[in-house]
C-alpha cells in the first residue's frame, strides 16, 4: 500500500461521534464520494468498492479498525490515533458488547448486541449538523437523556433502519441515504433523502423511569462497573451487570403478559404496543415477537420496556426487595408451564453474577417448601445460589442437640412442646446452606429429634404468620455460627461417657456445704439429669440408664427441680459439672454458652422475650412457696416455659427459715460456712488466737458446728495455745460458783478459758460440782437472785426458769375474754398458757382466774387482782428490761462477782 496523501482540509470529530459519521462529514466537506476518499487516504484500494469488498474489508468500519488502518487515517487526517479508535465499537468490546476480531462483527447474541444500523435522536442530529453518536449503535441505547425522548429506529419516510452500510457516494449529513427503492443500486443511485431530524418520537418528563434506566446504563458503561441498587455493597463489572440486565430483560420480554407490565408508565406501554405491530421487511426492524429478548430488540420502545423493568428490579435497596419485585415474573413463568426452581435459574443467561442469582432465589423463596427455603437461605441478605456437596461440615459441632432455650423461646409458636421444639430446631438449623436431609441432620445431632417430628415442627413454623421472620432468625443464626468461634464442641460432648457424673459422695458433700437435704436417690437422679443436659446438650432421656428420665412423671419432677433450685446449690452443681469436664480432658471450654439474641432485635417473632420479665418480681412471687409457677407466669404476663427458664438461669433466693427449719435442714452449718470462708476461719483461729467457742459465739452457732466446719475445710482442729496462763483462786471460785450459783461456762467465759479447764480448777480446789440440769442454768440462778427484790406476793412464783415470763403472760391474759383468745393474741397454744397459769396458782397458793362461762367472760379472783397489780408495780419500778426472768434484763456476772482471780 502506497503512502496515503495528507488531506488539504481537516474535519475534527465531535465528542462521542461514530467513525462512519465522521467519514461522511469529512467526505461531504471535501465534496468527494466516500469511496474515493477512503482510497485517497490509503484504507481502501481503488478497485475495491463498497458493494463487493475483499474478505478483510469490513462492511461496517465503525466496528473495528486494524492498527495499520488507524495509522493511515491518523497520518492522512491529522487526528490522534486514540481519538480515531475511540470512534469505533472496539472501545466497548468486552465491556458492553462482544466483537469477533476475525470478522469484525458484533456477536449479536451476547450482551444484547444488535443488527446493523443505528438508532438516533432527531434533536441531536439537528444540533450537530447531522453527526451521529457512537453510543446509538449499542443495543442498550433507547433514549436521549439530553432531549428526554425515545430514540428513533427508522427513517420517518421509508421506514428503514439508517446507516446499515457505508455509502460510496456523496450524501448530506442528517439525511436518509437508503436507496429510493429496491432497484436503486450503485453509488449514484437515487436516495430516500428524508430529513431524519423531523422524525417523531415520544418525549418524557425529567423523572420518567425510562430516562432513569438509560442514565443508569450509561453510567455503568462509562464507569465500567455498577454501584447502584443491589450492587452497592458488592460493585460488579459492567460486562457482568449488563449480562444480568440482559437476562432479566429478555425473560421479561419473553414471558410477561401484557397485564404484568402495567406497573410501567402508560406512554411507554403505548409506544411498546405500537412497536409490536410494526411491519417487517427489507431494511426494516425484525419482527418484535421473533426470539424476543435473545438479542437486543430492534425497536427502542421494546428495548426500553425490558431495560426499564430490569433496572427497576435491580435498583432495589436490598436483595430481598429485588426478589419481591421480581416474584411476579416467576409466577407468570410457572403459569405458562415453565419449570422455575433453584437448579434452573442459571439458564436465564450466560455470564450473570451471583448477585442476580441471589435475587432470583429471593424471588423464588415463598414458592419453595420450607426446608428448601432454609437450605437456600432465602431470607438472608445473600441467599445461597449453589449448595455445596458436603454442606457446612463443622456446623453440627457448634450446635447442641437441644437448641439454646432462650432462642427456642423466642421462636416458640403455639401447639408445640418446648422440649420437642428445641430438638427440632437444632436439626432444622443444620439444613441452612446444605444439601443434607432431615433424617441426616437428626442423626448427626445424636438423634435427639425424630425426623417426622422435625418435619411437623417445620410445617407448623411455616404456617405461623411470623414465618418470614422465623426463617430470617434461623438463617442469621446459622450464618453466625459458621462465622463465629463457638467455644464449645457439642459434637465432642455428645460422645463423652457420663456414668461417673456427680457421684454419691460428691452430692452429699454439696448438700452438706449448702444446707440441702440430700433426700432420696430420686433427687440425686434429677441433679445428674440437670448437669447431663447442661454439659452434653442432649435431652435427659438419653442420659445413662442409671439416671435417665424416661417417664412423663419424672420429666415433670425434673422441670420442677430445675426451676426451684436454690442459688447456692445451683452454683455448687455448676462447679461439679466443670470438674467433670476437667476430668474428661476439657480444660478450655465454658460449661454453657449461647449466641447473642441481639441478632433478633429487628425481628417480630411468635415467642416471648425473657428479657422483658422482671426477675425481682418473679423472685418475689415464687419466694413464699405459695404461688405455683403457672400463677407466677400469669401474673407477669408471660409463659410457664419462660418462668422455668428464668428461674433456672436466675435461681430465686430461698425464704427465711424458722429456727426449727434451720435446725432440721442443717442450715446453721450453711450459715456458718457463708460467714466463715476458709481463709477467715484460719485467721480467727491461728492469727487472732480465738478458741472454737469464741468463733462459734461470733457467728451464733454451736462449737460443734465450727468443729465440723474445720473438717469440711480440712483444717487441723487443734486449739491454739493461750499466750498466758490464768490461775483461779479457791475463794473466788467458791464464792461465785457456790454462794452466787454462777455456772462453769459463765465463769470460763469471764476468765477466757474453756469450761473443761474451769471444771479442772474446781476439782483442784475440792469444790463439789452441781449435777447437770435446770438447777445449774444461769437463768435459774438469776431468777433466784432477783426474787429478793420483787414484791412479797410474787416471790413464791419466782423459783424456776421462765418464772417472770409466766407472770407477765398471766397479767396480759387477764385482759381478754377467754383463755383461748388470750393465747392466740400472745402467739401461744391454749394448752401452754393454761399450764403456765395452773403452775402460778400452785406456786402462789390459790386460784387467780374464774374461767369464762356462757354469757360471762374471764374474771380475776381477789388474789389474781393483787398479783396483776404487783406485776405492774414491779415492772414500773425496775423497768421492763430489768424485771426478773426477762432475758434482756439478766443481772450481769460482773455485778455479782467477788474478788478478781489471782
Amino acid at each position: 500500500m502506497s503512502r496515503p496523501r495528507t488531506l488539504p482540509i481537516r474535519v475534527e470529530p465531535i465528542p462521542g461521534e461514530a467513525l462512519d459519521s465522521w467519514f461522511a462529514a469529512l467526505a461531504y466537506r471535501l465534496h468527494t464520494p466516500l469511496g474515493d476518499l477512503l482510497a485517497d487516504i490509503g484504507v481502501l484500494r481503488r478497485r475495491d468498492n463498497l458493494s463487493g469488498l475483499p474478505a478483510d474489508v469490513p462492511t461496517e468500519w465503525t466496528v473495528l479498525l486494524r492498527p495499520a488502518e488507524i495509522t493511515a487515517l491518523a497520518d492522512a487526517t491529522g487526528v490522534n490515533p486514540v481519538a480515531i479508535e475511540a470512534m469505533t465499537l472496539a472501545r466497548y468490546d468486552g465491556q458492553t458488547l462482544s466483537i469477533d476480531p476475525a470478522t469484525r462483527q458484533v456477536r449479536k447474541w451476547r450482551l444484547w448486541g444488535r443488527h446493523s444500523g443505528s438508532r438516533y435522536c432527531p434533536d441531536c442530529l439537528a444540533d450537530t449538523g447531522g453527526r451521529w453518536q457512537l453510543s446509538w449503535r449499542l443495543g442498550w441505547s433507547f433514549a436521549c437523556i439530553i432531549h428526554r425522548r425515545l430514540l428513533a429506529d427508522t427513517c420517518p419516510d421509508c421506514g428503514r433502519v439508517p446507516r446499515r452500510h457505508l455509502l460510496a457516494g456523496l450524501s448530506a449529513p442528517g439525511q436518509c441515504v437508503q436507496p429510493a427503492g429496491p432497484d436503486a443500486r450503485g453509488r449514484d443511485a437515487a436516495r430516500c433523502g428524508s430529513e431524519l431530524t423531523q422524525a417523531v418520537t415520544i418525549r418524557f418528563p425529567e423523572d420518567h423511569p425510562v430516562l432513569h434506566a438509560q442514565r443508569v446504563l450509561l453510567d455503568v458503561i462509562e464507569e465500567g462497573k455498577a454501584k447502584f441498587g443491589v450492587y452497592v455493597t458488592e460493585p460488579q463489572p459492567a460486562f457482568t451487570v449488563l449480562s444480568d440486565l440482559r437476562a432479566l430483560a429478555a425473560r421479561i420480554l419473553r414471558y410477561a403478559d401484557r397485564d404484568d407490565l402495567n406497573t410501567l408508565p402508560q406512554d411507554l406501554l403505548d409506544a411498546y404496543d405500537q412497536a409490536l405491530i410494526q411491519p417487517a421487511g427489507y431494511g426494516r426492524p425484525a419482527r418484535a415477537e421473533k426470539r424476543s429478548g435473545a438479542m437486543a430488540p430492534a425497536h427502542a420502545a421494546i428495548t426500553a420496556v425490558g431495560a426499564t423493568a430490569a433496572v427497576g428490579i435491580l435498583s432495589s435497596d436490598t436483595v430481598r426487595d429485588a426478589g419481591t419485585a421480581l416474584r411476579w415474573l416467576l409466577r407468570s413463568s410457572r403459569q405458562r408451564g415453565i419449570v422455575v426452581s433453584p437448579t434452573t435459574l442459571g439458564s436465564w443467561g450466560k455470564g450473570t453474577s451471583i448477585r442476580l442469582k441471589t435475587v432470583q432465589l429471593s424471588a423464588l423463596g415463598p414458592l419453595l417448601k420450607p426446608s428448601d427455603q432454609l437450605r437456600y437461605r432465602i431470607n438472608a441478605d445473600t441467599p445461597c445460589h449453589r449448595l455445596p456437596a458436603g454442606g457446612a461440615p463443622s456446623r453440627h459441632h457448634r450446635i447442641p442437640s437441644l437448641l439454646w432455650t432462650e432462642w427456642a423461646l423466642r421462636l416458640h409458636t403455639g401447639g408445640l412442646y418446648l422440649h420437642t421444639l428445641r430438638a427440632a430446631l437444632s436439626a432444622i438449623l443444620v439444613l441452612a446452606g446444605t444439601r443434607r436431609s432431615l433424617p441426616d441432620t437428626t442423626r448427626i445431632l445424636g438423634e435427639a429429634a425424630d425426623p417426622h417430628d422435625t418435619s411437623r415442627v417445620l410445617q407448623k413454623l411455616e404456617a405461623d404468620p411470623h414465618w418470614p421472620h422465623i426463617l430470617t432468625a434461623l438463617t442469621r443464626l446459622a450464618d453466625h455460627l459458621d462465622d463465629t468461634d463457638v467455644p464449645i464442641d457439642y459434637h465432642h460432648r455428645r460422645r463423652l461417657t457420663y456414668d461417673t457424673l456427680l457421684p454419691d459422695d460428691q452430692w452429699r458433700h454439696i448438700c452438706r456445704h449448702t444446707g440441702t437435704t440430700p433426700g432420696q436417690h430420686r433427687r440425686l437422679q434429677l441433679a445428674r439429669c440437670l448437669l447431663f443436659e447442661k454439659i452434653s446438650g442432649l435431652p435427659a432421656d438419653q442420659a445413662p440408664a442409671s439416671f435417665a428420665i424416661n417417664t412423663r412423671e419424672t420429666r415433670a419432677n425434673y422441670l420442677h427441680f430445675a426451676a426451684r433450685l436454690p442459688p447456692e446449690l445451683a452454683t455448687h452443681l455448676n462447679e461439679a459439672a466443670q470438674d467433670f469436664l476437667e476430668h474428661q480432658g476439657i480444660h478450655d471450654e465454658p460449661l454453657e454458652w449461647q449466641p447473642s439474641t441481639h441478632l433478633l432485635d429487628d425481628l417480630t417473632l411468635p415467642g416471648h422475650d425473657p428479657d422483658l420479665v422482671n426477675i425481682t418480681a418473679l423472685h418475689h412471687i415464687v419466694g413464699d412457696n405459695r404461688s405455683s409457677l403457672s400463677d407466677a407466669a400469669q401474673q407477669l404476663g408471660t409463659t410457664l416455659d419462660i418462668t422455668r427458664y428464668l428461674l433456672g438461669k436466675h435461681p430465686a433466693p430461698p425464704p427465711p427459715l424458722t429456727e426449727t427449719q434451720a435446725k432440721a435442714t442443717g442450715h446453721r452449718r450453711f450459715e456458718a460456712r457463708s460467714a466463715l470462708p476458709k481463709e477467715r476461719l484460719i485467721d480467727l483461729c491461728f492469727e487472732q488466737n480465738l478458741t472454737l467457742r469464741d468463733i462459734a459465739q461470733r457467728v451464733g452457732v454451736s462449737r460443734g458446728t465450727i468443729t465440723r466446719l474445720f473438717d469440711d475445710y480440712g483444717i487441723d482442729r487443734t486449739e491454739p495455745r493461750r499466750p498466758t496462763k490464768t490461775t483461779i483462786s479457791r475463794d473466788w471460785l467458791y464464792d461465785q460458783y457456790v454462794n452466787h450459783h454462777r455456772t462453769l461456762p459463765d465463769l470460763a467465759q469471764e476468765t477466757g478459758m474453756s469450761t473443761a479447764n474451769m471444771a479442772r480448777w474446781a476439782k483442784t480446789h475440792n469444790i463439789p460440782l452441781r449435777p447437770r440440769g435446770g438447777a445449774s442454768h444461769n437463768q435459774v440462778r438469776l431468777t433466784r437472785a432477783q426474787a429478793t427484790t420483787a414484791p412479797r406476793i410474787l416471790r413464791p412464783a419466782l423459783g424456776g426458769e421462765g418464772a417472770w415470763e409466766r407472770l407477765t403472760r398471766f397479767a396480759a391474759a387477764s385482759r381478754y375474754r377467754t383463755i383461748t383468745e388470750a393465747a392466740k393474741a400472745l402467739g401461744l397454744n391454749q394448752p401452754t398458757l393454761t399450764t403456765q397459769i395452773n403452775r402460778l396458782e400452785h406456786d402462789l397458793g390459790g386460784p387467780l382466774l374464774e374461767r369464762a362461762q356462757r354469757a360471762r367472760s374471764l374474771q380475776l379472783t381477789p388474789l389474781g387482782r393483787r398479783v396483776v397489780a404487783a406485776v405492774a408495780r414491779h415492772t414500773r419500778s425496775k423497768g421492763d428490761g430489768d424485771a426478773p426472768g426477762d432475758p434482756a434484763g439478766h443481772i450481769s456476772a460482773r455485778e455479782k462477782k467477788g474478788p478478781a482471780p489471782a
